[in-house]
This record gives structure tokens, C-alpha cells and sequence, in this order.
């Protein structure tokens, strides 16, 4: 502020941090006026993937520049400082908050991790899995920007994982309009892949921004990206092959 004027902007947002120990699962910003869900389901404003994790399970709203936290009636609860709530409450950047074990904490721009998202599993074929997304935005394309390495992808374009050998169901999967897919074997994941040692999730497919990665899960079956053995998020480019035992996918 050193020509005296205040920025409004930084009395009208917050940023925060999701954590899972002392592991970074994804960041999000609030913004007055408004109200996020935090829940496992996929039309919540920041989904956490995880069957701890009820549904709808909080809710965190910014209002005349304070914060409000509410449990929407979770099966694991939301605490304030050890406390379980039940209405909603004010919180500071100072609280110690949980949303089931997961840690919410109020954080500031320059603090923030490069990655947006984790992912790891409880057990193999455990259910637990865990996935996060921050909220939606929209992508605008900037002006004179042209594909290349850095930016495989364009928020213009319409991608999608294409079966090129083995069989899978559905055979070709639009990623227009989804934040993430799941793949594996359980009959809720949207794209399946039968197999002895394939996961109920093997993996996901996520979109941050206008880039997508593939996210592997713990599994028997090991998941290839262009014949490499994956354990942790990778960049997505056009052209390139996910692998899952004898299946092949084709991100374009």
C-alpha cells in the first residue's frame, strides 16, 4: 500500500488450503457474498472423493468480511477447535478446523502449492479413495496464445479417452463439462475396465484449468502413461496412452 490506496480485492476474498496430514489435497478461494459445499458429492463446489466424507458435509460462506463454517448434518462431523458444530459459526484463519480428517486451513496466495489436487488410496480396492477438486471457474482463452508443450490443451477444444485396444466400457468418453472421470472396475466409475487385479478406481482423469492430468490409485495392476509406470499425477498431452493391464486409452 505504498500510494495509500487499499485494495478492496484483499477484503473480498480468501484463499484456503485443504490437507490431509501433512499432505496438500487442493486449494480454493472464497469470495464475499458467496457460499461453497464441501462434500463427496460431484455437484458440490469442492469434492472430496473420499466415503468419509458425507455428501453434502460443509459449508463455508464469506459475509461482510467474515467467515461462517455449518456442518450440513455429516455423518463424521465438522470441528471447530475440537469442538463439533452443528450451526453455523464464525472462524478466523486462527481456528483449528476439520472437516472429518480433513484439515481446512485459511491461507494466503504466496503460500500456495503449484498442484491443486492429490490423490492417494486407504488400501487397495478400498473404497476410500481419495480425490479433491477445487471449484469450478470459468477458462477464457488469452489472446495470441498458441499450442505447444507448456499447454497441451486449450479450453476451446474437446478432449476425450478413447479405448485403441482392449475393451473397456464406454469405448470413447467426452470430457466436455466434467471436472474428473473415474476409471476402474466398479460399476459407478465412468469408464470400466473388467480385470482381476484392476481397482474399483484405478485411476482419474482430472481437468485444472485448462490442462488435464492423470491421477493413479493405489492397485495390483499397475497404470502406464505411454509404457511408464505411474504413481503420482501426471500431465496429460494430446496423443498420449494410458494403460491399465491389457487396455489402452487415448487421450485427444
Amino acid at each position: 500500500m505504498q500510494d495509500g490506496t487499499i485494495n478492496l480485492e484483499d477484503y473480498t476474498k480468501s484463499d484456503w488450503t485443504i490437507m490431509l496430514s501433512d499432505r496438500v489435497i487442493t486449494h480454493f478461494t472464497t469470495h464475499e457474498g458467496s457460499k461453497l459445499i464441501i462434500g463427496r458429492s460431484p455437484d458440490a463446489d469442492v469434492v472430496i472423493d473420499n466415503t468419509a466424507i458425507s455428501r453434502h458435509h460443509t459449508s463455508i460462506e464469506l459475509r461482510d468480511g467474515r467467515h461462517y463454517l455449518a456442518d450440513l448434518k455429516s455423518t463424521n462431523g465438522t470441528t471447530v477447535n475440537g469442538k463439533k458444530i452443528s450451526s453455523k459459526v464464525p472462524i478466523t484463519e486462527k481456528d483449528v478446523v476439520f472437516i472429518g480428517k480433513f484439515r481446512l486451513i485459511q491461507a494466503m496466495a504466496d503460500d500456495q502449492h503449484a498442484s491443486s489436487s492429490y490423490a492417494t488410496a486407504m488400501d487397495i480396492d478400498d473404497e476410500a479413495t481419495v480425490f479433491v477438486s477445487s471449484p469450478r471457474q470459468q477458462v477464457t482463452a488469452q489472446p495470441n496464445q498458441t499450442p505447444n508443450q507448456t499447454t497441451p490443451t486449450s479450453p476451446n477444444e474437446i478432449y476425450r479417452l478413447m479405448i485403441i485396444e482392449g475393451k473397456a466400457t464406454p469405448n470413447t468418453l467426452s470430457l466436455d463439462g466434467k471436472s474428473s472421470v473415474k476409471i476402474g472396475k466398479d460399476p459407478s466409475c465412468d469408464m470400466i475396465i473388467p480385470g482381476w487385479l484392476v481397482s474399483k478406481t484405478q485411476c482419474y482423469v482430472v481437468s485444472k484449468k485448462d490442462k488435464y492430468y492423470v491421477v493413479p490409485q493405489r492397485s495390483w495392476a499397475n497404470t502406464r502413461l505411454n509404457d511408464v509406470i505411474i504413481k503420482e499425477e501426471r500431465l496429460l498431452r494430446k496423443g498420449d496412452t494410458i494403460q491399465i493391464k491389457s487396455v489402452k486409452i487415448r487421450f485427444s
